[in-house]
């Protein structure tokens, strides 16, 4: 991948051409648009009123498709997935879009939903009132019939559970007064009493020293028959929401059109929005942005074709040091489904490089060596390999479906390097490293590979400065750091390496050159000599920080060799159960799917973790900013 390179332009072009313009660079796609630079002479063009309606009627059409979701949603995503909208051109969308006037089939899709939403807060009502009177469906007699006595009253109500045999007892002082427990709830009672028209004042009183909530039911049938009638209104209510439903299934066949009215609303929503950023005068609009280097013939073509030549375009060079150039990647090949892991941390500023094709190469190598497992490598590849050739996926879950299928080799050149596959239950005859015996050689090779990783980054510094003109700082910022780790590494491995006291010496004295050499120009723009020596000093300091970055190499050798001693563990109980017989061997084969499940799982998820991390903290900080600005192309 590498950075595209870009022009900036300024056009004046006349009022009554912009909308065609407009139309015209959405096609095109690949301009970015900035704010036009302030000017007293320019003013702000104001919005057309039209961008009401058209939000308005987009907001409509994605109620729409999300109603559809949210009632059919593996209709509604195969219906999506199976549309062309993605492949139809600008041009077809304009086209078709206006073909068609969705306006009664939202009003018919909205008075369905309303009527869906009714039936459905009428059916919780219900379900509420029902479960109210399954509290008194003991009662077997009709209300008009308790309530028909002459000289007597007819009470319903509830009381707190601590009060009912308080109550009880109260009202063995009424000669005239019945009292029954019709249902038992957690913390109440509720109780029906009958009670003669000479008491029902004195017993009035009385409850109300008990906290008695008196309840009063609107119909004059039985409990069991209002219980039914309500439960037989709301299956009524559920079949007419089937059938409702049933309409809106049929309306599936308009998300087609609709995803193609989304896509023509969106375009014209961003060209009403992006005016914005356009000054003017009464009759030119002024308007600035940045296009790719490569396609600046194209552009001059579609801004004089549209307007007859009727504008004046300035195409001119950006500064690499400006902060507001857009940044655009361009994708080629494998080192592009690593893309990715760069955008997660930062898009490059525009005078640095593009990291991810180097990142790719590390990225791959590390990625395997910390599962290294054949098994999990091939099982890696089977499955991305079959997702791949028979999902249907947007371009974005294809990319990472081929990035985790090019890990799937790594994974697998690696086992068959460590001769593991499912830990030790195979080993291959490919072995050249013995996880079990070979630590030492492991941790070499990590240290090795974390020395070649930072090498490389501080050489990336080294050419960044360089193309960018900043050639002394080379020197200061690449070099002498180069001497210095390369002086001390050999001191510290002098003795390995037998080198006599004249080469000690030697290698010494090219330690203190570069340590002094970095104490001297660490902080060389400080503007006083104790800034600069104290911040030289704390540059100096930054070796520890290079100690920790090779400690951190070691997890290559860790999760690699953690990852193989829990797949033999499982394999060790695995083994313990089948010798036990058939149940034995059931619960192996379940003990063996499960764990060694588990651990592919936690292997490839913490060897992407940490491999991101290598790249993040290690090797990016020693040559990598990042903060540059996405390109916006103009096109939904």
């Amino acid at each position: 991948m590498a950075i595209v390179k870009m022009k900036k332009f300024k056009l004046f072009a006349l009022e009554k051409d912009r909308k065609s313009l407009l139309k015209e660079l959405q096609k095109f796609s690949y301009v970015h648009f900035v704010k036009t630079k302030e000017d007293e002479s320019l003013k702000e063009i104001e919005l057309n009123q039209d961008m009401t309606t058209i939000k308005e009627k987009s907001q409509k059409v994605k109620w729409m498709l999300n109603y559809f979701s949210k009632l059919f949603p593996k209709e509604t995503k195969k219906e999506i997935d199976e549309s062309s909208i993605k492949e139809t051109l600008f041009v077809l969308v304009e086209q078709q879009a206006s073909k068609y006037d969705f306006s009664n089939d939202y009003e018919n899709l909205a008075n369905i939903s309303r009527e869906i939403d009714s039936n459905k807060e009428e059916i919780a009502n219900l379900e509420t009132y029902r479960k109210e009177l399954s509290k008194w469906l003991n009662i077997k007699e009709s209300l008009d019939n308790l309530r028909a006595f002459k000289t007597a009253k007819f009470f319903l109500g509830t009381v707190a559970k601590k009060n009912f045999e308080p109550l009880k007892d109260k009202l063995r002082n009424f000669e005239h007064t019945y009292i029954e427990e019709i249902s038992d709830e957690s913390s109440q009672i509720n109780i029906m009493l009958l009670t003669s028209n000479t008491e029902e004042k004195e017993l009035k009183n009385e409850l109300k020293t008990y906290s008695f909530t008196e309840i009063n039911f609107n119909f004059n049938t039985s409990f069991t028959e209002e219980y039914e009638k309500t439960k037989s209104r709301e299956e009524e209510l559920k079949k007419a929401n089937e059938k409702l439903k049933e309409k809106v299934e049929k309306l599936l066949k308009l998300i087609p059109k609709l995803l193609i009215q989304k896509e023509y609303l969106d375009n014209a929503l961003m060209r009403e929005t992006v005016v914005s950023n356009f000054k003017a005068t009464d009759t030119v609009n002024v308007i600035e942005g940045y296009i790719p280097l490569d396609m600046e013939e194209e552009f001059r073509k579609i801004v004089n074709k549209n307007s007859n030549k009727s504008n004046y375009l300035e195409i001119t060079e950006v500064d690499k040091d400006d902060e507001e150039v857009p940044i655009l990647l361009k994708n080629s090949g494998i080192t592009g489904l690593f893309a990715s892991i760069t955008q997660m941390y930062a898009l490059p500023r525009y005078n640095e490089i593009d990291p991810t094709a180097i990142l790719s190469i590390f990225y791959w190598i590390f990625f395997g060596m910390m599962v290294a497992d054949f098994a999990y490598g091939l099982i890696l590849f089977i499955l991305s390999g079959l997702a791949l050739m028979i999902g249907k996926f947007d371009e974005n879950k294809k990319k990472f479906l081929k990035f985790f299928f090019a890990l799937s080799f790594s994974t697998m050149i690696w086992g068959l390097l460590y001769g593991s596959a499912f830990g030790d239950l195979i080993k291959l005859p490919t072995q050249v490293l013995d996880s079990s015996k070979d630590f030492m050689s492991i941790f070499i090779l990590s240290i090795i590979f974390g020395a070649i990783h930072l090498v490389i980054a501080l050489g990336i510094k080294a050419y960044i400065l360089i193309k960018n003109g900043h050639f002394m700082d080379v020197i200061y910022d690449v070099f002498l750091w180069y001497l210095t780790l390369t002086s001390l590494i050999i001191l510290l491995l002098a003795g390995r390496f037998g080198l006599s006291e004249f080469t000690k010496n030697i290698f010494i004295a090219s330690a203190v050159v570069g340590m002094l050499g970095i104490v001297v120009f660490g902080a060389r723009d400080a503007k006083t000599l104790v800034g600069r020596i104290g911040g030289g000093l704390y540059s100096l300091y930054g070796i520890t920080s290079y100690i920790g970055d090779f400690v951190s190499y070691l997890r290559l050798m860790a999760l690699g060799l953690a990852g193989g001693f829990i797949a033999s563990a499982i394999n060790i109980i695995v083994k313990m159960l089948v010798s036990k017989g058939i149940l034995g061997i059931i619960l192996g084969v379940v003990v063996f799917t499960i764990g060694q499940s588990f651990n592919i799982f936690l292997s490839f998820l913490s060897s992407y973790v940490h491999t991101s991390r290598l790249t993040y903290v290690e090797f990016f900080s020693k040559f990598y900013e990042g903060g540059g600005k996405a390109f916006k192309k103009f096109r939904v």
